[in-house]
C-alpha cells in the first residue's frame, strides 16, 4: 500500500495490475469533457476511445510505451463500487488501446495505483490540478480554462485564491474564466476555437465597441462558427487593428463590421490603404499618446522642477517637430 498526497491530504492507493480492457475513462477529465461538449453529444466509452486515439499526442505515446515496454508511472485510478475509473492517464490507456488492437495479449495488463472510494469530488479536480496545472502542464488552454471553470462553480472560490489552488495567476484565471463563459454563452465549446474568443476579448480596441455595441459579439460568434474569420491571428492583426483606429474610417469600418457589411480582410486592407497602419504613423501615434497622457505630464513637471534637463530634450524634441513640419509642407 502506496500514499499518494493531494493538496494537503494523503490518500492509501493499491497498487495493483489490472486489465485495461475493463478500464473507463474519466468523463469528467478535462480532455475527455472537452470531447463530450465539443458538439453536445455524449460518446459512449468506445466513442471516447475512438477519439482519443486518433490524437497525435496519444499516438506519440504508444511509441513511447510500445519502447518502453509499458508505462513508467502508473494510472491512477478510482474504484467506485467495483468500476474502475482512470482518473489520471486517460491518454495512456488510449494508447494502450492502440497498443492491444496489434497484439492484445502482450498488452493486456497495465501498472495502476487504486485510490478508495472515500476520496471526494473536490479532491479529485485537486489531483487533476497537481498533475497538469502545477505539474506538466500538457492540457491546452481551453482545458486547463475548462477545470478553473468547474472548480469555480464547485467552490465558490474568490478568484485570487482559487488562482493560489491551482497554481495559475489570478490574471490568467480570470481570463481563462471571461472566455470559457463565453463560449459556452454562445454554445461553442469547440476546443479549437479558443484562441479566436481569447485574442476578442483581450482586445483593447475591440473592447470599446463590446461596450457600445452589443452586437459585435453575434456578428463575431456566427464569423468564427462559419468559418469567415479563418485564424485566429486574425482576430488581433486584422479586427484589432481597425478596432484601435482613432479615425472617422476606422469607425465606419467597425460598424461595417458589426452590421456584417463587409469583411474583416476588407475592412483591414481598406484601413491599411489610408496610410494609418504603416510603422511611422504607429509611433508618432503612440508618442503622442504618451506625452498627452496626464499622469506622464505631471511626472515631467514634477521632474523638471528639479532639473533643467527635461526642459532641454522637450526644446530639442519641439524643434525637431518643426523642422518636420515644414519638411512635410504642414
Amino acid at each position: 500500500m502506496s500514499k499518494i498526497t493531494i493538496g494537503k491530504k494523503e490518500f492509501d492507493a493499491e497498487e495493483r495490475i489490472l486489465n485495461q480492457s475493463e478500464l473507463l475513462f474519466y468523463e469528467e477529465n478535462p480532455r475527455i469533457y472537452s470531447i463530450i461538449n465539443s458538439d453536445g453529444n455524449v460518446p459512449s466509452q468506445e466513442g471516447i476511445e475512438d477519439i482519443l486515439t486518433t490524437m497525435d499526442h496519444v499516438k506519440q505515446l504508444r511509441v513511447s510505451i510500445e519502447q518502453n515496454g509499458g508505462i513508467i508511472d502508473p494510472l491512477i485510478v478510482l474504484n467506485r463500487k467495483g468500476n474502475y475509473i482512470v482518473l489520471e492517464g486517460n491518454s495512456r490507456l488510449a494508447a494502450y488501446r492502440l497498443l492491444a488492437r496489434k497484439d492484445p495479449s502482450k498488452w493486456k495488463d497495465v501498472k495502476c495505483s487504486v485510490l478508495s472510494e472515500d476520496i471526494t469530488d473536490d479532491d479529485i479536480f485537486t489531483l487533476l490540478g497537481q498533475y497538469h496545472l502545477i505539474g506538466r502542464k500538457d492540457w491546452s488552454k481551453f482545458e486547463q480554462a475548462a477545470y478553473v471553470f468547474r472548480k469555480k462553480n464547485s467552490s465558490k472560490l474568490d478568484n485570487d485564491i482559487l488562482a493560489k489552488s491551482v497554481g495559475l495567476s489570478t490574471g490568467t484565471v480570470e481570463q481563462y474564466l471571461r472566455v470559457y463563459t463565453f463560449m459556452r454563452d454562445n454554445d461553442d465549446l469547440r476546443p479549437d476555437r479558443w484562441s479566436y474568443y481569447d485574442e476578442y476579448l483581450k482586445n483593447r480596441g475591440i473592447k470599446k465597441y463590446r461596450d457600445t455595441n452589443p452586437k459585435i459579439d453575434e456578428t463575431f460568434v456566427s464569423q468564427v462558427k462559419t468559418g469567415e474569420i479563418k485564424q485566429a491571428v486574425d482576430v488581433r492583426d486584422l479586427l484589432g487593428t481597425v478596432a484601435k483606429g482613432t479615425d472617422k474610417t476606422a469607425k465606419r469600418l467597425m460598424n461595417e463590421i458589426i452590421e456584417g457589411k463587409t469583411s474583416i480582410y476588407d475592412a483591414h486592407e481598406r484601413f491599411e490603404a489610408t496610410g494609418k497602419t504603416g510603422g511611422a504613423y504607429t509611433k508618432v501615434k503612440k508618442f503622442r499618446e504618451t506625452f498627452t497622457d496626464d499622469d506622464f505630464q505631471k511626472k515631467i513637471k514634477t521632474e523638471a522642477a528639479t532639473t533643467k534637463d527635461i526642459a532641454f530634450e522637450l526644446k530639442k524634441i519641439k524643434q525637431a517637430v518643426e523642422k518636420l513640419l515644414k519638411d512635410i509642407g504642414e
